[in-house]
């Protein structure tokens, strides 16, 4: 495994996991969940389970903006 795979695997997606679950409660939202922009054919907001949002981000879906808004 690369440095910046291991790096991503280990640091940057639990902070991001993070970041969203924390940016969710704030907002009200449901417990084990996060927003996230997914994208078929445009993007648009989804709530899923943390479980889910890696495989998520993997195939292209990206996290809201820092105003909660999709690209």
């Amino acid at each position: 495994m690369s440095n910046a795979r291991r790096l991503l695997a280990t640091m940057i997606l639990p902070a991001v996991i993070l970041l969203g679950l924390v940016a969710s409660a704030a907002a009200g939202g449901n417990a084990g969940k996060v927003d996230v922009c997914h994208f078929s054919n445009r993007y648009h907001m989804i709530n899923v389970s943390v479980n889910a949002l890696p495989a998520h981000l993997r195939h292209g879906d990206v996290l809201p903006d820092e105003y909660g808004d999709c690209p």
